[in-house]
């Protein structure tokens, strides 16, 4: 009877047998070329192979190396490679040849270990810094190849998909058009740029790529192309500038983009047909034009794929209505938007319905919409904020106190002192005084006039005395200071200390 480690150790041995290679089975291998030579950070490597087998190229790389070979003869398979490699790091390279075949091959002191590649496979962020790490190699070994220009492009291409990047990657952008202002890639890599300087909302310097690529002579495809981007970038810019001249300019910009591309290039196909109505409806609401943008927004619709389900139209008319400050018509837009929308983005689609019913008044149905929310299970700390919001300007206290920050608690103190509520006022204003060191100068003042206020109003006139001695002392401005004395004096004033309000008009409190 065959014990069980006894058949295991048979079966290892005829798999072992299995692996080698026959000798009637030996053939002649393509020429391979490898040369190792010492770095100055560890061994480098020379790689020119062609349909080699993997184990004889391993073999011949251990020679070069003055290494061993481990683990060859358990592979389960000797595949053909074919690799290039210049002046490429020893460890790299190895990674690089065995993982082009599915195998595994590293470096451990004097030995190469191959083996089957079963993991722990690396990570999408050690992929990243690997590959990060060959292309500036490459680029700073062979600055004035023919290929540079691919090098700087596939490296941005690469940050540009890396979370959090896109500056980075728009810089290299930047840098491939600079350096090789010749090459067939410098006037898609300003696209590109701007692309990506959009992605990270640096919309000025988004506007900046692309009308430097308007006065090259980039072929006229790329130019149409630019000219829509630089447009629809000036919208973005336009929707982020406080300044409302800035704003109407920004989009009477991006008006004159879209009138001198539609003269240059009329012939286009229904999907950028609707873009460039879509930019259009967008700079036509920044530039106090709401009607048309709506025209627009209807003539975009209809060069959709899908004319009846299109959240972006939905979203730009809500928009439009904002912007026209009909309201009532924007939270219905908004309300519709979030039926066609992922349930991830729904949240913020009815946040955005009950800020428009708040801006137009509507506090009720502010709250209306906050409660479907809720019921829907979408509710966040901003839809919180916003239902507080209404329920303070119908002169309720606020339902979430969770979500204030203290400037939101300062704020709701001063309206509970307003009705009459000393005592939730004082309430809310303790935790916030107790913090009050993260706040500015102007706001810690504003807060101790308020808490001290409604301390007196709870007849806590010692408390309110020594918040506002507090107060006196942290202010750096004699005036603020003099403020606090007098708001000092009226409140013991007013408990009849008057000997007390004498001394604090003098400063002593």
């Amino acid at each position: 009877m065959i014990r069980p480690l006894q058949l295991a150790a048979a079966l290892a041995a005829l798999a072992v047998l299995a692996a080698a290679p026959a000798p009637a089975q030996t053939r002649t291998l393509p020429r391979s070329e490898v040369a190792v030579v010492d770095g100055a950070e560890g061994p480098r490597i020379h790689l020119k192979a062609n349909q080699v087998s993997f184990k004889s190229l391993i073999t011949k790389v251990a020679l070069a190396a003055g290494r061993t070979v481990e683990g060859a003869e358990l592979l389960s398979r000797d595949p053909e490679v074919t690799a290039l490699l210049e002046d490429a790091d020893l460890r790299d390279a190895l990674l690089v040849v065995s993982g082009s075949v599915g195998l595994r091959a590293t470096l451990r002191g004097n030995t190469i270990v191959v083996s089957e590649d079963v993991g722990p496979y690396p990570t999408r962020q050690d992929l990243f810094v690997r590959s990060e790490a060959w292309y500036l190699r490459a680029i700073a070994a062979h600055p004035e190849s023919v290929l540079a220009p691919s090098a700087h492009w596939n490296r941005a291409r690469m940050l540009k998909d890396a979370p959090g990047q896109e500056l980075v990657a728009a810089g290299v952008f930047e840098k491939l058009a600079e350096d090789h202002a010749d090459s067939d890639l410098a006037p898609r890599a300003l696209i590109e740029a701007g692309r990506a300087y959009g992605e990270a909302g640096a919309w000025g310097e988004s506007v900046t790529c692309l009308e430097r690529l308007l006065i090259t002579s980039a072929p006229r495809r790329d130019r149409a192309l630019a000219r829509r981007l630089l447009a629809n970038a000036l919208t973005y810019l336009a929707d982020s500038t406080e300044n409302p001249t800035r704003r109407a300019e920004a989009a009477e910009r991006a008006l004159l983009q879209l009138d001198v591309l539609a003269t240059e290039d009329e012939a286009v196909s229904p999907s950028e047909r609707r873009r460039r109505y879509i930019v259009r409806s967008r700079a036509l609401s920044l530039s106090g034009e709401p009607a048309e943008a709506l025209r627009y927004l209807d003539l975009a619709q209809r060069n959709g794929s899908d004319p009846n389900r299109d959240p972006e139209i939905s979203e730009l008319r809500a928009h439009a209505f904002e912007y026209a400050g009909q309201y009532e018509r924007a939270v219905r837009a908004w309300l519709m938007y979030a039926e066609l929308v992922e349930p991830a983005d729904q949240a913020d689609a009815y946040r955005r319905a009950a800020r428009a019913a708040q801006r137009g008044g509507s506090h009720i149905t502010a709250l209306s919409i906050t409660k479907l929310a809720e019921d829907l299970g979408l509710t966040t700390p901003a839809l919180k904020s916003l239902e507080n919001e209404a329920w303070a300007a119908l002169d309720f206290d606020a339902k979430h106190l969770d979500v204030f920050g203290d400037i939101e608690q300062l704020g709701r103190g001063k309206r509970l002192l307003d009705r009459g509520l000393a005592d939730q006022a004082a309430g809310a204003l303790r935790p916030v005084f107790d913090r009050r060191l993260a706040l500015s100068s102007e706001q810690r003042l504003e807060l101790g006039l308020t808490y001290a206020a409604s301390l007196a109003g709870s007849d806590q006139l010692t408390s309110a005395v020594f918040v506002l001695r507090k107060t006196a002392q942290e202010q750096t401005h004699p005036a603020d200071r003099r403020k606090v004395y007098l708001a000092a004096s009226t409140l013991l004033e007013e408990a009849g200390e008057l000997d007390l309000a004498i001394k604090a008009l003098e400063g002593r409190l």
